[in-house]
């Protein structure tokens, strides 16, 4: 393939296009609004520009690699950078573009350009991504978790494909290049797991795919209508060669829940440790995306051993508190405490917390604020249950609900600012003080191995601007005007 031309570009938006300095967790960050931050403090400290080679990006999105493995089989295909992208679109037939907020309407951005009235950067970064590509004669298929954002505003691209690509993708693409008619719209199926290559090139910060779904059900998650399949232990262990040999420092294992790996509502502890224990001969540097509070609650000992393979003493890991009322739980994802019932969410909490502390493990924490049918009740027990976790070691993200296409929830209403009562701001009130009061233990651990001097400082002063803001608001004058 001449430098310069391939038929196919495969790339994504600049936020996503980046190893977020080899910290995952910052890529929430691009989801600030540039009203609040400058563009050029966003994008230095949240999504640097990974790493090219003759234009061809070293790194890029999951999501994006396994399309890649599918095409270049068939076609000549360049991944790219979109900063790089004009270059290579004289001679291109097809882009291909993978989105996960291409419209800034997942649940962070929304979260954060309510608070502050602005404009979410990943926006930003998409519209001007497809305005380069607008000025090429190019067909355009769009796809990846955030693709069900264009029928909001009914964005104008060749063919949006919501939901899992494997099966659908070569069939779009040969029809792309030979000019044949495409659908609109084409919502795509699970693929079977034979249908699911392994990636060819290195992903973002080495992220490998360990299973898909989940099997839970949260009726408010994008990922509920996601057939829950495991991927076959030497498909796992081949992308993490391929992450390794291609540069990467190490890999995060992703899925739902990585503990759930091999079993479906209780961990299997045998499969577990296997896993890690084979991908640690390769890496000592093994990271972890998601965990659930309730598998974390129902072995322990899982957490105990997971940490003594890897041997780290700091663990990041998602994971989701929601809520802290019972009702909300049973009515909108009853299975997300099992094997505990809804009735004991609170405690299934409160002690998976204490364990993940025990073992160093820091989560990052959702919180909905929002849910349909949601009262004073239910918001007074999660005011409750942050009392109750404040001591432990984490960071509590409160993201206001979105009806996201792709969930069972998705004809309700978006919740914003307007909707906010006295309690929604007390619980925003709580989740700043914990957050406040864990950053600086989480930061100089999180941190670590950060390089450049100018880029750690200018965390540390954007984490003293944010106290300093908070400390500066009246809550009682708040809350007194929403209660007005």
């Amino acid at each position: 393939m001449p430098d310069g031309k391939a038929e196919i570009v495969l790339t994504a938006p600049a936020t996503e296009m980046s190893t977020h300095h080899g910290k995952e967790f910052l890529g929430f960050g691009t989801c600030s609004p540039r009203e609040a931050i400058p563009a050029f403090l966003i994008r230095n400290l949240f999504y640097p520009k990974v790493k090219t080679e003759k234009g061809v990006a070293k790194f890029a999105p999951y999501g994006l690699r396994k399309i890649e493995a599918i095409l270049s089989d068939h076609f000549d295909v360049v991944t790219v950078h979109p900063y790089d992208i004009e270059s290579w679109l004289t001679d291109a037939k097809v882009v291909g573009v993978s989105v996960m907020d291409p419209l800034g309407y997942g649940p962070v951005s929304v979260t954060f350009a309510s608070i502050v009235q602005g404009t979410p950067t990943t926006r930003v970064e998409f519209l001007e991504l497809m305005e380069k590509i607008r000025n090429h004669d190019c067909r355009v298929i769009v796809g990846g978790a955030g693709a069900w954002q264009l029928e909001l505003e009914n964005f104008e691209v060749d063919c949006v494909v919501i939901g899992e690509a494997e099966s659908v993708v070569l069939d779009l693409f040969k029809k792309a290049v030979n000019g044949d008619e495409l659908p609109k719209k084409v919502v795509a199926k699970s693929p079977s797991i034979d249908e699911i290559p392994a990636i060819k090139n290195a992903s973002i910060n080495g992220l490998v795919e360990i299973a898909r779904g989940c099997g839970r059900g949260c009726r408010f998650c994008s990922t509920t209508g996601l057939k829950r399949q495991d991927i076959p232990l030497d498909k796992i262990l081949e992308e993490v060669k391929v992450n390794l040999k291609n540069g990467t420092d190490g890999v995060i294992l992703h899925s739902e829940d990585v503990l759930l790996y091999g079993s479906r509502l209780v961990p299997d502890e045998e499969k577990v440790t296997k896993l890690f224990r084979k991908v640690r001969e390769l890496t000592a540097n093994i990271g972890i995306s998601h965990c659930s509070l309730a598998s974390v609650a129902a072995n322990p000992e899982l957490v105990e051993e997971i940490t003594e393979i890897i041997g780290a003493d700091f663990v990041g890991v998602q994971t989701g508190m929601e809520t802290g009322s019972s009702r909300l739980i049973a009515k909108y994802m009853h299975a997300k405490p099992y094997p505990f019932q809804p009735e004991d969410w609170k405690e299934v909490v409160v002690q998976a917390f204490e364990i993940m502390e025990e073992n160093d493990w820091i989560p990052a924490v959702t919180l909905v604020i929002g849910l349909p049918d949601e009262n004073e009740d239910d918001l007074a027990e999660t005011l409750d249950l942050l009392d109750r976790v404040a001591k432990y070691r984490s960071l509590i993200v409160p993201l206001f609900f979105i009806p996201m296409e792709t969930s069972a929830l998705r004809h309700e209403r978006f919740f914003g600012m307007e909707h906010m009562r006295s309690l929604h701001y007390e619980i925003l009130r709580k989740c700043a003080e914990h957050n406040l009061r864990h950053v600086d233990w989480i930061m100089k651990k999180y941190m670590r191995g950060l390089k450049g001097v100018i880029v750690r400082n200018s965390y540390l002063a954007l984490k003293k601007w944010f106290e300093r803001r908070f400390r500066e608001i009246d809550w009682k004058e708040v809350r007194g005007i929403r209660e007005g």
